[in-house]
């Protein structure tokens, strides 16, 4: 005997068709991105708490102290580079307070996420994020390793270079040191703390920070590559 109970998809479309809607079947890629999205909001709520402190964020304080560091940008010549994009999140809260004739150049290699998404995914996701402002034209978004990138960069001078990427010791060094050689005239970067002890010595070697927010620290006046390694206070 049938069971005259309706699914629930049955229900659905039911009431759709006496609005005067109907039910499309969903394309290949509709269907994947449906499936992307229920696996990701399944794993944020796993890791929900976790992601209050990992998930690359900055909070209110050092998002007030980078706020008065782009705004110091946006009286210098040059663009603001952000060393690590993420999901693009503080990327966003920059264009918010950068000059309108200001450029952010944004770069990561889309190789972690806290969500564990596939590079794919997290550098398509970003881009989404990102839309409006790249195709404005104030974000240049850059999907390269940055290493490789520094190498071949031959642009203005930045105002700012904002170091979020890997926080291990010699990441750290060759993110200050890039800043540096292409002559950026503000170098700050995020997460300056005992969990992350080699942000701490690369910033310690190339003369200390002049401001610490929290976990965001803003470099000593920068200097010629040459001196960088010889340990300076700030004056």
């Amino acid at each position: 005997m049938k069971s005259n109970r309706m699914s629930l998809r049955q229900v659905v479309k039911t009431s759709f068709s006496r609005m005067g809607y109907r039910l499309m079947r969903q394309s290949n890629f509709e269907a994947a991105v449906i499936d992307e999205a229920r696996r990701v909001a399944r794993a944020e709520v796993q890791r929900r708490d976790a992601l209050a402190t990992a998930d690359g964020s900055l909070t209110d304080e050092e998002y007030g102290f980078l706020r008065e560091l782009v705004r110091e940008a946006n009286t210098l010549p040059g663009p603001i580079i952000e060393i690590g994009t993420l999901f693009g999140r503080t990327t966003s809260k920059m264009a918010l307070w950068k000059a309108p004739h200001k450029k952010i150049i944004t770069v990561d290699n889309y190789s972690w996420n806290p969500l564990h998404l596939s590079p794919e995914w997290h550098y398509h996701m970003t881009e989404l994020v990102l839309q409006y402002l790249r195709e404005s034209g104030q974000v240049i978004q850059v999907r390269a390793d940055k290493n490789a990138w520094f190498s071949r960069y031959d642009g203005e001078a930045p105002a700012l270079v904002f170091c979020d990427a890997d926080h291990s010791y010699e990441p750290t060094v060759r993110d200050i040191e890039f800043a540096l050689r292409v002559g950026a005239q503000i170098i700050c970067g995020h997460d300056y703390s005992p969990q992350h002890p080699g942000t701490m010595q690369a910033v310690a070697e190339h003369g200390g920070y002049r401001t610490l927010k929290g976990t965001l620290w803003a470099l000593c006046a920068p200097k010629p590559l040459h001196d960088s390694r010889t340990h300076r206070t700030c004056t």
